[in-house]
């Protein structure tokens, strides 16, 4: 499932992706990332991928820039997401090892450029087990290899379609 973003969309994540990452640092919040990017960049693409799921299934984006600790970033048909962005092409879900109480559904999304390619999804069940954790360089972290996602299906999760 592929989803173009067009210039206005890009200009939006890029701002609310930077409004956010200023917030975060205001606040003193811990970085928790698992790369070497900076602040701004990690989330901008996040919030490309939350803008791209909901601009797909035409849901109101979380434009919220307060520091918040769990949650979710879209709600859709009573499952709670997480979306997961890396620049990666052959990336791999993954999340840190500080559980998330508030996600039903993880969903991995590529970016390139202005498009979003949602490589697919895991339940939370699937996912967050000890098995999944290993240290990719940035201490312990849930990974879950790509052939191990469900695949999206007529552009919706096989639950939802």
């Amino acid at each position: 499932m592929k989803v173009q973003l067009d210039n206005v969309d890009i200009i939006i994540c890029q701002m609310v992706g930077r409004m956010r990452c200023m917030s975060n640092k205001a606040h003193g919040v811990k970085e928790r990332k698992r790369s070497n990017d900076k602040c701004e960049k990690i989330n901008v693409e996040g919030f490309m991928a939350e803008y791209a799921f909901c601009k797909h299934f035409n849901l109101f984006p979380d434009f919220d820039l307060k520091p918040r600790s769990g949650s979710y970033d879209a709600l859709y048909n009573g499952y709670r997401y997480d979306i997961k962005s890396t620049r990666h092409k052959k990336g791999r879900l993954i999340a840190t090892t500080k559980v998330n109480p508030d996600v039903d559904i993880y969903i991995l999304a590529i970016i390139n450029d202005t498009e979003v390619d949602f490589i697919g999804y895991a339940f939370k069940e699937e996912f967050i087990k000890p098995e999944n954790i290993k240290d990719l360089g940035y201490g312990d972290t849930y990974v879950l290899e790509r052939d191990k996602l469900h695949k999206f299906k007529d552009g919706h999760t096989q639950e939802i379609s």
